[in-house]
């Protein structure tokens, strides 16, 4: 089996043992103590959970969900063949578990974001 088909596979695997409802996705990324960003591809929950796990692979450079899948950037390899990007399909529940989790559905397991902001207001005189 290829190096690529071996992540992918190994992914796929990852993502359905997160539950088999949305709400099981999240029970599980919060008994990892995993928080994340909604509304961010590559600081989402799931995401987060997923670099952990996978990020460690000399291979992989990012992790990043999107609505319906999921998309692992890879570095090229020493012989300097092109990188690419690997697609793995969101199992039904992690769909909808990001669909909520982008809509702000899942507290327990969301980030505070702390902005900064562009401009200083000037003390006041």
């Amino acid at each position: 089996m290829s190096h690529l088909r071996q992540i992918k596979r190994k992914t796929s695997g990852l993502l359905a043992e997160l539950g088999s409802t949305p709400d099981e996705v999240a029970r599980t990324l919060e008994s990892t103590g995993v928080q994340g960003v909604p509304r961010d591809n590559h600081s989402c929950a799931v995401a987060l959970y997923l670099s952990a796990l996978v990020g460690s692979e000399p291979r992989i450079r990012s992790v990043a969900v999107g609505h319906c899948s999921l998309m692992i950037t890879l570095v090229a390899p020493v012989d300097a063949r092109p990188a690419g990007r690997l697609r793995v399909q969101l199992p039904k529940a992690v769909r909808g578990f990001v669909a909520e989790f982008d809509a702000h559905h899942y507290p327990e397991v969301t980030r505070d974001v702390v902005t900064t902001p562009s401009v200083i207001p000037a003390p006041a005189v």
